[in-house]
């Protein structure tokens, strides 16, 4: 069933919780703010995005949804659902796809509730909307066309690209900048985890080899990212370096940042070198081009979107498989070489490019 709906005066939009797909979400949310200049937008997030969302241009409203303390459970689930009947919405619209989105805005009894009819959730919906080849377009294109059908508005042709509120975290990335003595230096960040598991991370010695090229041909000093999680895995690149006079040029910042803040600390960086994960989707929304390493996803899904990053990808039969751990020896990261991707770093250092928008249904 493909909905037409439109005119709501108070507008609740729960984005994803993992920080790619919540950033590969804010075209989506400019549209529906596009769609609905006098609504009252109220964007439903984890806290850790809060800041995020509140400096987001066109975003009225955080509904701050905290799932592991005070909405936790059948109880927290029910405040929830209280919570968000009192701020009286009349249309609710769900990005994720999951089941638990749905049922809490049916639980909230909003009148309008609209989102792709996946994992069994179409009789929460009212309007329940219809997902053509899933996984085969980008998924900003995927949240794009939600917003659009929700409303019954036809399809942009408008170039897109993702967004971020750049100046809330610059306080913040300047200061750790200057906390680690990196401040005015050129900089290329490295995002060498994943917490979605090994199938995503490109070998440690890999990036090793990387690491020390970078260090013996360029004068830039690297940091490497990713989450709190992330940072008893990345600690043996850093200790590599800990001797002699490139130790200062090696950074660990997993965990260091909020969204904000790393978004904008990216936004300082001539180049991040990455696997599928967050910060290669920070970077494009801060308009630095990645070069980014891919294994068992899909990069006609959830590759870096714009035009100006390089992604390296050499797919066996099985991949993309979508599996968080490999049977077979993670054969499709393995046949990334090092040499490539310095060649594809080197090439975009060169040409000191920067993120451009780009075409729904284009490609890099």
């Amino acid at each position: 069933m493909e909905a037409e709906v439109s005119g709501p005066s108070r507008l609740i939009l729960r984005v994803p919780n993992w920080l790619g797909d919540s950033l590969m979400a804010t075209p989506a949310v400019a549209r529906a703010r596009e769609l609905n200049p006098e609504a009252h937008l109220t964007v439903m997030a984890r806290p850790a995005f809060a800041p995020f969302w509140k400096a987001f241009p066109g975003v009225d409203e955080v509904f701050i949804l905290d799932s592991k303390r005070r909405h936790a459970g059948v109880l927290g689930f029910l405040r929830a659902a209280r919570e968000i009947a009192a701020g009286r919405y009349d249309f609710a619209l769900c990005l994720p796809q999951s089941f638990s989105s749905a049922f809490l805005f049916f639980a909230a009894q909003i009148p309008r509730r609209a989102g792709y009819a996946a994992e069994g959730r179409a009789p929460f919906l009212t309007h329940p909307l219809s997902l053509p080849d899933a996984r085969k377009r980008h998924l900003v294109e995927e949240y794009v066309r939600l917003v659009e059908a929700a409303f019954g508005s036809p399809a942009t042709s408008k170039p897109q690209a993702l967004r971020a509120p750049l100046a809330a975290g610059k306080p913040e990335a300047a200061a750790l900048l200057k906390k680690i003595g990196a401040a005015g230096k050129g900089l290329i960040a490295l995002g060498p985890g994943a917490t979605y598991g090994p199938a995503k991370r490109w070998p440690l010695a890999y990036w090793r080899e990387v690491m020390k090229k970078l260090l013996a041909s360029r004068g830039e000093t690297l940091l490497l990212l990713g989450g709190a999680e992330e940072e008893a895995y990345l600690r043996p690149l850093v200790e590599d370096f800990r001797q002699g006079p490139q130790a200062r040029r090696v950074h660990l910042l997993a965990g260091k940042t909020s969204v904000t803040g790393l978004v904008s600390l990216l936004s300082s960086c001539k180049l991040l070198i990455t696997n599928d994960t967050g910060p290669m989707h920070a970077a494009a929304a801060a308009g630095t081009p990645t070069v980014a390493l891919f294994g068992s996803t899909s990069p006609l899904w959830t590759r870096p979107f714009g035009r100006g990053h390089a992604v390296l990808y050499h797919p066996p039969r099985c991949s993309p498989c979508f599996q968080k751990t490999c049977p077979i020896g993670y054969v499709c990261l393995h046949r990334i070489q090092v040499a490539e991707v310095l060649a594809a770093a080197e090439k975009i250092l060169r040409s000191k490019t920067r993120v451009g928008p780009e075409p729904l249904g284009g490609r890099t």
